[in-house]
């Protein structure tokens, strides 16, 4: 976590170069595993901070993506399903897929509950796709969980499954 910490001070401070701010990003999203755990468990104070370091420089987001990666979301339907696994405590959250089978595993492995949860966003807008990652052939889509949770989404196709 010692880089997201030197660089949301950064982000802070505006101390970030426009032209390095997304690739530098990316080395940070990638290196750290479990974001709520440097906000304590705060999911609010998260998503809000998260919200925040997407929304900069916008115009420069596709230096967050490979250029295989800016290809694949731009090749996206204009509107997609997308799935997450987890349980109630982590169910909104920043990660999802294109791929059911992915999320159902992802819920089973990490429903340390054992209630794993699948949500599934039918024909959300390609557009609210932050960002196209892949890794190990799955289709990762950051997309912000403020923007599809039912109590303050703009889409309100999501519904949620115990598996």
């Amino acid at each position: 976590m010692e880089q997201f910490e030197d660089f949301y001070r950064g982000f802070k401070d505006g101390a970030i170069d426009p032209d390095d701010y997304w690739p530098l990003w990316r080395n940070v999203w990638d290196s750290c595993e479990d974001f709520t755990s440097f906000f304590e468990g705060d999911i609010a104070k998260r998503d809000h901070i998260l919200g925040a370091i997407f929304s900069e420089h916008v115009h420069l987001r596709s230096a967050f993506m490979t250029p295989e990666e800016n290809v694949k979301l731009l090749s996206l339907a204009g509107h997609v399903n997308i799935f997450r696994g987890g349980q109630q405590a982590n169910i909104a959250g920043w990660l999802w897929t294109l791929d059911r089978e992915y999320a159902e595993q992802r819920a089973r492995s990490g429903a340390t509950d054992n209630r794993p949860l699948l949500a599934v966003v039918s024909s959300l807008p390609s557009s609210a796709i932050l960002a196209y990652i892949e890794k190990d052939g799955i289709s990762e889509l950051i997309v912000d969980p403020l923007t599809i949770t039912i109590e303050t989404g703009d889409y309100g196709n999501i519904i949620f499954e115990r598996l």
